[in-house]
């Protein structure tokens, strides 16, 4: 496990509680400090659609910190655990209106600040502790397609972390009903890890499942909806919460050092993967929305597409003999971010090999060439350098060369 990981985690969690209720110092004075929902999609939930094996990863390491970090917060409050000894009682309405204030003040306003939409209590059985949570307009499903499962796993771990502290001993959660699944709203069933029938849901829930159709039909909505949200006006204030498109900054951030922290190599490689795939589709917006092509799309329009998708400013991109030296600043995956020993800008490495791909017509590799937690610059750089192509030789060939 790595220490400076953890440590910008229980830092980021600590910001959200601030969050709350006081302004926080700006953290990218350019951008802000808001990321569009459906650039959250693209380079998290796809990544899940992308390799369906992330999901159980993904809800294990949110219930562990969320528990960590939301105890420290209870204990701040004075919320101790025997305050809930009156759930044993069978009186859900009593249960009921603490959840009610609890959300009210906690965990209703923490949930808008990093865009999970609007949730409240729907239900509760104090005697199993069986809770009904319903959540509408979350940015883990907004806007996409019924892929016939249930996907908010990091939402779901956030549910299982507080209610595993709140009562102090194993909680769970999963989806009745997703966004994701046709519905509405979703609604997660929250209960104790002692019941063998709710185990086994979970367990289902968890094992996902995704064709390369359904992978395909999320590319496709994905790319339709990146291509209105360019068309659209950017709203000088973005509101986060009830009808929102936008999340900030620090929640996204959270997931994606989340994930890293059970695995930095795989993880990496597999966000890395997965943003060569999408840039494919992500080049034919380019392509409709500036009207460019060729390495226009790399020098001219990758620019103007991170900025008013608030992903980073890119600053420049200077062509060389040997590839392409890009300048960054503000990058949506570590601003604000400090000592940390990994790197979480693989998506993003991804996208833009993928793009200068296609756009050089040449095969190219993307590295980085200096970050700010080497150089303790405010600039990150991205080396895009070509690589030879390796030429089929004959085997006659090969023989006399060796002579």
């Amino acid at each position: 496990m790595s220490f400076r990981l953890k440590s910008a985690i229980n830092i980021l969690w600590q910001k959200m509680f601030y969050l709350i209720d006081n302004d926080l110092p700006v953290i990218r004075p350019t951008l802000g400090d808001y990321v569009k929902t459906i650039e959250i999609q693209k380079r998290l939930d796809y990544v899940l659609f992308y390799n369906p094996n992330i999901a159980r990863i993904e809800y294990q390491s949110a219930l562990n910190y969320t528990k960590e970090n939301v105890q420290e917060h209870h204990d701040k409050k004075g919320l101790e655990s025997r305050l809930f000894r009156n759930f044993n009682r069978k009186d859900p309405k009593q249960g009921l209106k603490i959840l009610h204030i609890l959300n009210q003040n906690i965990y209703g306003p923490l949930f808008r600040k990093i865009g999970k939409g609007y949730g409240t209590f729907q239900s509760i059985d104090p005697d199993s502790r069986q809770i009904t949570y319903e959540v509408k307009n979350c940015d883990e499903c907004l806007d996409l397609p019924d892929v016939g499962s249930k996907t908010c796993f990091y939402f779901s771990g956030l549910l299982a972390g507080i209610f595993s502290a709140l009562f102090d001993q194993s909680m769970g959660t999963y989806e009745s009903t997703c966004g994701t699944n046709g519905e509405p709203a979703c609604n997660y069933e929250i209960n104790n890890t002692r019941d063998i029938s709710f185990i086994d849901k979970l367990d289902e829930y968890l094992s996902l499942k995704i064709s390369d159709e359904v992978l395909n039909e999320v590319e496709k909505a994905l790319s339709e909806n990146i291509l209105e949200s360019l068309k659209a006006e950017t709203p000088p204030e973005p509101i986060v919460g009830i009808n929102s498109h936008n999340s900030h900054i620090i929640g996204y951030q959270l997931r994606i050092l989340n994930n890293l922290e059970q695995n930095p190599e795989i993880f990496s490689e597999t966000y890395r993967k997965a943003g060569v795939r999408f840039s494919n589709r992500l080049v034919e917006i380019l392509k409709s929305f500036y009207q460019v092509d060729g390495e226009e799309l790399l020098t001219e329009a990758l620019p103007k597409y991170y900025k008013k998708q608030l992903l980073a400013n890119i600053e420049s991109v200077e062509k060389f003999q040997d590839g392409f030296l890009i300048t960054i600043s503000e990058p949506v995956d570590c601003a604000g971010l400090k000592n940390l020993d990994v790197k979480p800008c693989a998506f993003m490495r991804g996208e833009i090999e993928g793009i200068a791909n296609i756009a050089t017509g040449k095969h190219i590799r993307c590295d980085i060439h200096s970050c700010k937690y080497d150089t303790g610059e405010h600039f990150c750089q991205l080396e895009l350098s070509y690589l030879e192509e390796k030429k089929d030789i004959p085997d006659w060939l090969k023989e006399i060369e060796e002579q």
